[in-house]
């Protein structure tokens, strides 16, 4: 794991290029190196992982090639014998190396090779072409800006920030429309204007001062029909082995590695798997006083069965606080997942622990259907699916109506209704409904709001175009930034063990009978874990990975929450802002979540003028 950056600008020098390497010191605290010649710069801050001699310093160089790699290539034992069996030499034991190799071996189709996750940039010196590419579902971030034939990349926003340092910048109305609607940005991105991030399973070939974006690996999520009438064991066996050995993948290291412990199925079932299959590990839990959200004893009760070298640690607000403190140094750009906080809280716990690789259970919900919400919402869908759309249309303009004459929460719960009810197929019912305020109260805050639907979810049943989405949005723009920027501002790798490329593959095909059964989510997933754990110490009620926030502002966060937004950014209606705030002070049902959205994107704002 470990930051990468560059460009290819005429106008930079290698001060230039040292300066945004230096912005990516917690990315990798342990080395650095910089290739700089006729205008073209590459830097890198290393996380030493797999080979920690100096043999694995970067950028590295064979023929005409240089590589900056962030990442890890966990079959790379594999590609190395292929690559041995052609004639190639080894002076390392790093996978950067055979990463380099690869790329002199079989050009960009080695990317099809790879099973793991990376960002990575390579320069050809003769054919002067650069390449950028990202993982399959975008677990290493990778930023780029291009200008007048010029590009510049950087593993996160602070590289750029750099780049730009002494031009203008402006926040993207698009990318602010995105974060107010879900608390993050979709569609590849990013909040400044003219940054963007290389999509998951693409890469950016930029030559002669042109670029191309190349889609080399894709995922839709369709039933196989022929799996319609395999029996559950049947389909266990074929499950459990692709996971053992995607999970025991994720151990590849040459540092202490542990593993991220929830009360829930996911987190329980990686701990479970490695504990039988690779041997003892190292668990760490956050808790919380709040018995609401605390699962910190269910996941003792797994580490003791499990017998793994389990740690945990109370989140309490004081420490908290001050991850909000530092909340713009960790993350790069606006983030309003709440559960932000007790990541980095247990990123932390892990470093303090000794772990230099933690594993992290995200994907589970967005394969196997685990969202409580995905039930609920396939019946709503079924019952405005059954109405005639005149009434559909006569709800929807009612609640429209309505909604001016009610305050605060209520206009905005009607404006959501409205929303819902207005929505013609289920792409855009879903998309709706998973935010937090009404297209009506988002345009009377920013004018310039630009609603953020995406053509179609993708995927062939309900069930699937739901699974889909999230995969693709919420799980890379969300969960896996808040994993990525938090493990590595404590200067630790995050390894997402169901992101395997070819256990998502497997889950794509998946009839939702698998999934879904009952009522029963994460069908499928639920029954394996059995072979591992009594069912009594994981069926438990699910809690997800929230925090008090709203209650802990109030007591100790209130007079900078209110202070903050009594001077709130230009591009809001400060009327609209007030009204928030005076129905919060009043004690009436604010928009709790809008509010905390225009806060974090405040400190962040606040941030950037530092």
């Amino acid at each position: 794991m470990c930051g990468i950056t560059g460009f290819i600008d005429g106008t930079k020098d290698r001060a230039a290029l040292i300066d945004m390497t230096n912005a990516l010191e917690r990315r990798g605290p342990d080395d650095q190196g910089v290739f700089f010649a006729d205008g073209v710069g590459m830097g890198h801050r290393r996380l030493s992982i797999i080979d920690l001699s100096n043999r694995g310093h970067q950028p590295m160089f064979f023929g005409n090639l240089v590589i900056v790699f962030n990442g890890e290539i966990y079959n790379y034992r594999d590609i190395q014998k292929e690559l041995i069996a052609k004639n190639y030499v080894f002076e390392s034991e790093s996978d950067t190396e055979v990463v380099l190799k690869a790329f002199h071996c079989w050009g960009i189709n080695c990317v099809q090779k790879f099973v793991g996750m990376f960002a990575i940039a390579l320069y050809d010196k003769v054919a002067m072409e650069l390449y950028l590419i990202r993982d399959r579902v975008g677990v290493k971030p990778l930023y780029y800006a291009e200008g007048n034939k010029t590009i510049a990349f950087s593993s996160d926003l602070n590289g750029i920030n750099q780049y730009l340092f002494k031009k203008e910048k402006s926040v993207s109305n698009e990318a602010l429309s995105s974060f107010l609607s879900l608390g993050y940005i979709v569609d590849n991105s990013a909040i400044y204007k003219g940054v963007k991030r290389v999509p998951p399973g693409c890469y950016l070939h930029f030559k002669d001062g042109q670029s191309r974006l190349v889609e080399y690996w894709s995922i839709a999520f369709a039933e196989n029909k022929e799996w319609e009438n395999r029996k559950d064991d049947d389909v266990l066996d074929e499950l459990e082995h692709l996971i053992v050995e995607a999970f025991k993948y994720r151990m590849v290291a040459d540092v202490p590695v542990g593993v991220f412990l929830s009360s829930g199925v996911d987190s329980s079932l990686v701990a479970a798997v490695l504990a039988r299959h690779y041997g003892k590990i190292k668990t760490f839990t956050v808790g919380f006083k709040d018995a609401r959200y605390d699962e910190s004893s269910d996941a003792k009760k797994i580490a003791d069965y499990l017998g793994t070298d389990h740690k945990e640690m109370i989140l309490t607000p004081e420490f908290a606080f001050d991850i909000l403190d530092h909340f713009y140094d960790i993350y790069d750009e606006p983030h309003g997942d709440t559960s932000c906080i007790p990541t980095t809280f247990v990123s932390q716990l892990a470093k303090e622990s000794g772990a230099k690789v933690v594993l992290s259970a995200d994907g589970g919900d967005e394969l196997f259907g685990g969202y409580v919400r995905y039930t609920e919402y396939l019946n709503r869908w079924g019952q405005i699916a059954r109405n005639p759309k005149i009434l559909n249309a006569t709800a929807e303009k009612m609640l429209r109506i309505g909604g001016a004459f009610f305050p605060g929460r209520s206009a905005n719960r009607m404006g959501r209704f409205a929303d819902i009810m207005g929505a013609d197929q289920f792409s855009s019912f879903y998309q709706r409904i998973i935010r937090n305020s009404s297209v009506s109260t988002l345009r009377k805050l920013f004018p310039q709001y630009v609603e953020p639907l995406q053509q179609s979810n993708g995927g062939d049943t309900l069930l699937n175009k739901m699974c889909e989405w999230d995969l693709k949005h919420y799980l890379t723009n969300n969960n896996l930034i808040k994993v990525d920027r938090a493990t590595m501002f404590n200067s630790i790798e995050g390894r997402e063990p169901f992101l395997d490329h070819r256990l998502i593959e497997f889950a794509a095909k998946l009839p939702g009978r698998f999934k879904i059964r009952n009522g029963v989510t994460k069908y499928i997933l639920k029954k394996l874990l059995a072979r591992y754990l009594p069912v009594a110490l994981f069926d438990l009620p699910k809690r997800g990975f929230s925090v008090p926030l709203q209650q802990w502002i109030r007591k100790h966060y209130n007079d900078q929450l209110v202070a903050t937004l009594k001077s709130p950014a230009a591009m809001f209606n400060r009327k609209e802002v007030s009204k928030l705030i005076n129905q919060r002070n009043a004690g009436s049902m604010a928009n709790e979540v809008l509010l905390w959205y225009i806060f974090s994107f405040h400190l962040w704002l606040q941030s950037q003028n530092k």
